[in-house]
């Protein structure tokens, strides 16, 4: 896959998946964001974590192009909702990086 590419295709997909809903909490937009993650084809796993308030998400992908994703992604949801409030991370895992996460960024 083309440097770049991957990130913009996975943002503008969660950009038409992750519609913000009428009335949801900090749990129901986590898991619509791991839906909207899952539905762009390039995620191996996502997992809420409520008590830790993360979103831990396995892409195959490098540390420097995570990071991008990461930014892009906090950024969408930062206007979408505003319910994590800086109080949930997502994580980004690679199928190689065992526990340690490879990009960690705040969802404000």
């Amino acid at each position: 896959m083309r440097r770049g590419f991957g990130i913009q295709l996975f943002v503008a997909t969660l950009l038409i998946v992750a519609a913000p809903a009428a009335s949801a909490d900090v749990i129901d937009d986590a898991y619509r964001l791991c839906k909207s993650m899952e539905g762009t084809g390039l995620t191996t796993q996502c997992e809420v974590k409520g008590w830790g308030s993360t979103v831990d998400v396995r892409i195959d992908t490098n540390g420097a192009e995570a990071r991008k994703i990461c930014a892009g992604v906090a950024d969408m949801m930062a206007k979408q909702t505003r319910t994590f409030a800086g109080k949930w991370k997502l994580q980004i895992f690679s199928p190689y990086s065992g526990d340690r996460p490879i990009a960690v960024c705040t969802l404000r």
